[in-house]
């Protein structure tokens, strides 16, 4: 007995006490509001109705928040009805539809469901994010609410050793142990880690702390791993545990998966890093060399039967060099040897140092995970096969994707037809009506769009930056997207082409709410301020969580006088802020110019001096909140409120110096002066200015 109460008594004092201590203090913690919970959505009421609306806190367990990596912007009522078609899409920066965001498998997915379901109301929600792998992905589908979407589309595979806790990321340690990320998972959703971490934060040095920004893919040029790598086992092991977690977790929350593999660029991508081996002589790294600067002229002349052989001997002595598979494989494929071709490729892919693209492991566990699963439960979509019937006789290239990973329109197009054929074999139970035509598709997003063209260019700066320069190729990307740019904007044309494309599918009604959203800007362009009423109303019809779209037209009521009809347009475009400080101050320093011009004193008064009380860090529309109390105070001649103002502005800007915040706003002594003139207090306006 006295063994028994020892023993017990050890678990309470090592187990038991500091256990109830931590809940203890977790409690007291989200009591008090330090930190934020890690949950894919927010929920919020809006009018009435529960609303999911994405957490853009959400990616900071994985990144630092300064790099602003995080969800789309997405709200929709979690209200379920038998005419809802919902789909959720998950995966990486491929799923999210980058480059052209707004023209991205969820809106072609949508309008293919919108046109084989004219009956149902389709909703695609996409929580895809740039820069993550399986173990986000996990999160996501770990997060979202049961019951919430009907299906959900599984996308992934092109970041498992860049992104998150992978051996070629650029923020966090490799972890070989599952067990191990999911207890770090664990630990970094509570409250008491993440105060932690924060105090942990401001005791760094400068440097330490340092906001990072986000730079493409040059922040992983230094973590080169090899197809040799040990590491790599664990990579493909948790991708699998991973990606049969999703499968499980998104059923259990009564969701049908339909899960892809993942088409990269086979054919135009070059290895981004080829690793030489590490036991050639030193004379045959020459040979080495010597023979690949000889395929390579013979490849310029057009000989490509002497640059193959040339390829080929390379090969002999290092059959592990990435791009000299990559050039066989052109070589070949130059003479008609397509299926030979294909091998290479896929070497060079899978040997590629710099792991961004889905190598073909990856693509074969997605196949092998799948056929574990029922029907019921699991669609597979070999998108991979696809594209390549669709590419036929070549592997696919810059005809599917704008690079190495991500789809241009046409590969969107042919995800978004498998994906729409699945879920409508899965929803019912026979082959599906004919989908939409690649130029059906295009007519109702809107494609190609002025965007387009921005996106195509900024494609072209990204060109720029590591590791682009260092593929074989380069100069041929380079050359390809200056084509593309100008085949674009010849398809574009002027804004007034564009409104007149845009008119028979507005006539039909197919156009979605981002093709209003875009004629929106069109009109306003074009100096029509009928049409943009027009499609405001058509937009905010079809879609009201678009914060945008409340103040462009809270602008447009503004502009004609109709200072009422504007403060409830403002008020819901609060809801659609998502807690970024400088959206909620706009609205509310502009909702509270719009009480103060029809005469609601108080109202006003009490929003606009909320923002220097709430948001002091908004230095400029703090300014501003005490400028319109001002001017409106002079205006009606009430001049015991004018000299409240004056003071209480001139306590806040003496705040700001003593604190020492007055060096993020240079500008702080002249907008007092302007500030002080304008409530006819020269003197104090004159010693503000020398204050600059």
């Amino acid at each position: 007995m006295s063994n028994a109460r020892n023993t017990l008594f050890t678990i309470i004092t090592v187990v038991v006490i500091p256990l109830l201590f931590f809940m203890v203090v977790e409690w007291v913690l989200r009591v008090a509001g330090v930190g934020t919970h890690y949950e894919y959505f927010n929920t919020i009421d809006i009018d009435g109705q529960t609303h999911f609306q994405e957490n853009p806190n959400f990616a900071d367990q994985f990144y630092p928040p300064s790099l602003n990596v995080g969800p789309l912007q997405n709200t929709f009522e979690q209200t379920d009805h038998d005419d809802r078609l919902r789909v959720y899409v998950l995966g990486g920066s491929a799923a999210m539809g980058f480059p052209h965001k707004n023209h991205g498998v969820d809106r072609l997915l949508a309008t293919q469901l919108n046109a084989l379901f004219p009956n149902k109301d389709v909703e695609v929600v996409n929580t895809a994010m740039t820069s993550v792998n399986s173990h986000v992905v996990y999160e996501v589908a770990n997060t979202l609410p049961f019951g919430s979407a009907d299906v959900a589309v599984v996308l992934m595979g092109n970041n498992e050793v860049v992104g998150p806790y992978g051996p070629g990321t650029f923020n966090q340690n490799f972890l070989s142990s599952m067990a191990g990320i999911r207890a770090l998972q664990t630990l970094k959703r509570t409250r008491l880690w993440q105060l932690f971490d924060r105090s942990l934060q401001e005791v760094q040095s400068s440097d330490a702390k340092a906001d990072l920004e986000w730079q493409g893919m040059q922040m992983f040029v230094d973590n080169a791993v090899p197809e040799s790598d040990p590491r790599m086992a664990a990579v493909y092991d948790h991708f699998e545990e991973n990606l049969r977690d999703i499968i499980d977790t998104l059923n259990a929350k009564g969701m049908h998966v339909v899960l892809s593999t993942v088409p990269v660029n086979l054919r135009q991508s070059a290895p981004f890093l080829s690793i030489a081996a590490n036991d050639l002589s030193e004379r045959d790294r020459v040979q080495f060399e010597s023979l690949r600067d000889q395929a390579r002229a013979q490849a310029l002349n057009g000989r490509w039967r002497v640059a193959q052989d040339l390829w080929q001997q390379a090969l002999m002595l290092d059959d592990g060099h990435a791009d000299t598979h990559f050039q066989l494989a052109t070589s070949l494929e130059k003479q008609g040897q397509h299926t030979v071709a294909r091998t290479h490729y896929e070497r060079a892919l899978d040997l590629d140092g710099l792991r961004f693209r889905a190598d073909t492991r990856i693509n074969a566990t997605i196949e092998r995970v799948a056929t574990d699963y029922p029907q019921n439960q699991v669609s597979f979509v070999h998108s991979l096969k696809a594209f390549d019937q669709a590419s036929a006789p070549h592997p696919p290239g810059w005809n599917f994707l704008v690079e190495h990973v991500h789809y241009d329109f046409e590969g969107n197009a042919v995800l978004a037809r498998v994906f729409s054929r699945a879920i409508a074999r899965h929803l019912a139970a026979s082959a599906p009506r004919a989908t939409l035509s690649n130029d059906e598709v295009a007519a109702r997003i809107g494609f190609p769009n002025h965007e387009t063209v921005e996106n195509i260019e900024n494609l072209q700066g990204m060109a720029d930056q590591p590791p682009f320069p260092g593929q074989s190729n380069y100069q041929d990307y380079l050359a390809f997207l200056a084509v593309e740019l100008s085949k674009v904007k010849g398809e574009v044309g002027e804004p007034k082409d564009v409104v007149r494309r845009r008119q028979r599918v507005l006539t039909e009604g197919t156009g979605d709410w981002k093709l209003h959203f875009e004629m929106v800007a069109l009109a306003r362009y074009l100096k029509n301020k009928q049409a943009q009423y027009y499609h405001l109303e058509a937009l905010n019809e079809l879609y009201p969580h678009n914060r945008e779209s409340q103040i462009n037209l809270a602008n447009l009521l503004s502009q004609d006088g109709r200072w009422r009809d504007v403060i409830p347009v403002l008020e819901r475009s609060l809801y659609y802020t998502r807690g970024r400080e400088e959206f909620i101050v706009e609205a509310m320093g502009w909702l509270g110019t719009a009480h103060l011009k029809v005469g609601n004193i108080q109202q006003a008064t009490d929003l606009l001096l909320s923002i220097p009380r709430t948001y002091p860090e908004q230095i400029g529309m703090s300014l501003r909140a005490y400028g319109n109390l001002i001017r409106d105070s002079v205006t009606r001649g009430d001049e015991t409120a004018t000299e409240r103002y004056l003071a209480s502005a001139e306590a806040y800007a003496e705040q700001l110096i003593s604190s020492g915040e007055s060096a993020n706003y240079p500008m702080l002594g002249r907008r007092m002066g302007q500030i002080m003139t304008l409530g006819g207090d020269k003197t104090a306006a004159a010693v503000w200015q020398q204050r600059r």
